[in-house]
């Protein structure tokens, strides 16, 4: 049975819903309110969804603006034209649906590799909702039934996760796009209508979907790293005056001054708060530092977290069609250029989290920094310790991977797209999953750490009673998990620890 560790006010990172039926949940979007946390709860929970009855006459009197433009015969981008380098050229009234239809599939080409999780594609749906709940894309109230009947039934297709540039997730919205209009509702609806497939399209939902996840991961994960961090100072015997109230007050730094009142919480009632049981005068910057370092990394995430959360309040559609001037606007709305550098800055950040956690793992097992046995050996021999399990390589090995996944992606766009209109890329849902990848090993690191701060405790012989409250339990709950004493008579299993960790 895996152990679970406490929470010790670990943040809140499942939004509640407003309007929400408790049986079954219902999210109501407006085209304002939707948040990354609201959003991952609609996914986890599977909720149904429906729009505001000021959002569905928004709806109505945009889809008016557009079959004024049809009946007119104002060229107006992609609704009574071609789109991309084809704008140029018209497309007739009696050919708009058939155009329409072929339009998704054209764009629906299928990519060979991953596919996107159906809790991704029901989050891209709910995210298509809440932008045309604004108001200003003209597709039908029948289109907004077939997703909303779509997100109810709880069936989703395969959809490719290749594709995407970051000037509109097309392609795997192309697939989502075709599944919903060759429904039984869509055909007999008559759609896709004039500017739906545009509009479906013509979206980040993709993106913004997986990105929302991550950061709420992400504040799970960075908690989870300061109590491995609050071990590891225990394992140390580190000097606390880093943490210090005095210390982060002196400096204008609100993350830091955060992680430093988390960490004093991890280490209530420990013995290092006592005169002389430091045993450095000034321990190794990767263990003094951390306030700081993690601090600036909570402050680049609560600033991704905003935008994400306003972009996922925001529509991508292009044109975007006003019903107070009867006209629709090209744009370049689409472009992500604004998440992919907040997100870029979240992987950088991360990576200096892992990179520190490396060196304190090290410093654990290095007797010269420790005061222990080499690699935490019960005594010196060739086999037994921590470093005898090679936890050290593992953990330098998916460092370097997350340090890899850190560079920044809106700088290496591809420029041509297509022609020559389209000639630039955000590269959001590049951004996006690296984060995944660099999240999930870093839950691993995590792991790895938690497991020598622990056994450093075990190796000192340390009374659970003279611990910090948090770190205590952590010990008594990751330490029967380890094979201190019996190392290499069975093959170690990291995943029974950092289970423990993520299932706390």
């Amino acid at each position: 049975m895996i152990a679970s560790l406490p929470m010790y006010d670990r943040p809140e990172t499942r939004g509640a819903f407003e309007n929400m039926n408790p049986e079954p949940p219902v999210l109501v979007l407006d085209g304002n309110g939707l948040s990354c946390a609201s959003l991952v709860a609609a996914i986890e929970q599977k909720a149904g969804v429906e729009l505001t009855d000021e959002a569905w006459l928004r709806v109505s009197k945009a889809r008016e603006v557009v079959e004024h433009i049809t009946s007119s015969g104002i060229a107006a981008y992609g609704i009574n034209t071609g789109v991309g380098s084809q704008k140029d050229h018209a497309v007739p009234t009696a050919a708009l649906a058939e155009f329409n239809r072929r339009l998704v599939r054209a764009h629906a080409t299928r990519v060979p590799g991953p596919s996107l999780s159906e809790g991704i594609v029901r989050g891209a749906l709910i995210v298509l909702l809440n932008g045309f709940a604004k108001g200003y894309s003209g597709v039908s109230e029948e289109l907004v039934k077939v997703i909303i009947g779509k997100l109810a039934e709880g069936k989703f297709p395969t959809i490719d996760a290749g594709g995407t540039v970051g000037a509109s997730d097309l392609v795997p919205l192309a697939q989502i796009a075709d599944w919903l209009i060759s429904s039984e509702q869509a055909q007999a609806s008559g759609l896709p209508k004039a500017k739906e497939t545009l509009s479906l399209i013509n979206s980040n939902a993709v993106s913004l979907t997986v990105g929302a996840l991550q950061l709420v991961e992400l504040k799970n994960l960075t908690w989870a790293q300061e109590l491995a961090a609050a071990t590891s100072m225990e394992g140390f015997r580190c000097n606390l005056d880093a943490i210090s109230e005095i210390v982060n007050k002196v400096h204008i730094r609100p993350g830091q001054t955060r992680v430093a009142d988390r960490l004093r919480t991890f280490l209530q009632g420990s013995r290092l708060w006592s005169k002389g049981e430091a045993r450095l005068l000034q321990d190794p910057l990767s263990f003094r530092c951390i306030s700081q370092i993690h601090g600036a990394v909570e402050e680049v995430v609560l600033n991704a977290e905003e935008i994400l959360t306003q972009e996922l309040n925001s529509l991508a559609d292009n044109p975007v069609v006003d019903h107070d001037s009867f006209a629709a606007f090209s744009n370049g709305n689409m472009d992500t250029t604004r998440h992919t550098l907040a997100l870029d800055q979240v992987r950088q950040g991360l990576a200096k989290i892992t990179d520190i956690s490396g060196e304190r793992i090290h410093k654990l097992q290095w007797t010269a920094f420790s005061g222990l046995p080499t690699g935490l050996a019960a005594e010196d021999s060739a086999i037994g310790g921590v470093q005898f399990l090679n936890l050290g390589h593992i953990a330098a090995s998916l460092i370097t991977s997350v340090k890899i996944w850190a560079q920044p992606q809106l700088l290496i766009a591809i420029g041509q797209l297509a022609d020559g209109v389209e000639d630039t890329a955000g590269n959001a849902f590049h951004a996006v999953h690296d984060l995944q990848r660099q999240i999930d090993a870093a839950w691993t690191i995590a792991a790895i750490e938690l497991s020598i701060a622990t056994w450093s405790i075990q190796r000192r012989g340390l009374s659970e009673a003279n611990l910090g409250v948090a770190v205590r339990d952590v010990v008594q709950s990751i330490l029967p998990l380890l094979p201190v004493g019996v190392e290499g008579i069975e093959v170690f299993d990291l995943s029974i620890v950092r289970n423990a960790l993520k299932n706390r």
